[in-house]
This record gives structure tokens, sequence and C-alpha cells, in this order.
């Protein structure tokens, strides 16, 4: 009974793994191939640039009170990469400047910026 009992299992252990592993396969080459159409030089700048965006508008809004956080936007005029570090960006919108330094690759993951400093630049003429 119990020689019996092992064989019924070993088959259907054997069945199982031959049915899904075709599958599986299939899953994960599907999976591969949906995060190498997504890494493109066009993503992974629009990614930073949605992180930077986002990061500054929280900046502005929490520091200085920024009325229209939605009308802040990001482009490659906006900020640069510090030579340094490659995890710090430098940023200017309108009056202010500043500079991020991300945990993470912001071109590559969702961040939250784990040192920041934004300054509000005086007009000229003003006191």
């Amino acid at each position: 009974m119990k020689q019996f009992f092992l064989i019924v299992a070993a088959t259907a252990l054997t069945l199982t793994s031959l049915s899904a592993g075709a599958i599986r396969d299939d899953y994960f080459k599907t999976l591969d191939d949906l995060e190498k159409s997504k890494d493109t030089p066009e993503s992974r700048k629009q990614f930073l640039e949605t992180n930077i965006q986002r990061s500054l508008r929280r900046l502005l809004v929490r520091y200085y009170g920024y009325i229209n956080p939605e009308k802040i936007k990001i482009s490659a005029s906006n900020y640069e990469q510090s030579e340094k570090d490659k995890l710090t960006y430098y940023v200017k919108f309108e009056d202010y400047v500043g500079f991020l330094t991300f945990s993470n690759d912001p071109e590559y993951y969702y961040a939250v910026p784990r040192d920041e400093k934004i300054i509000h630049k005086p007009k000229a003429g003003a006191k």
C-alpha cells in the first residue's frame, strides 16, 4: 500500500512539474521581454523627469507654500546631474534653485529624495 501511494505521488509530481514548466518558462520569458521593451533611453528620461517634478512640487509646496504646483513642469533644461554623485540632481525653476539627492537611481525607481534643499533667489533690486 505504501509503495502504491509513493508511485502515485511520484507520478503526480512528475506530471505537474512537466506541465507547469512550459507555462512557467513562458511567463518568465514574457516578463523579461516586457522589462526589456520598457528600458529605453526615452523611458528612463521620462521616469527621471517625473521623479524630479514630483519632488520639486513637494518641496515648493512644503517650504514656500507654492500655490499652483500643477504648473511646475520639468524638462532637460531645468535640471542637471552632479558630476561627483550620480544620484544628485541640481534643479532650477522660476526663481528657485536647489538640489535633490536620491537613495536609488530615479531613472529606474520611484524615489523620494533623501537629501534636498531649495532656495528662492531674490529678485534684482529687492531687499
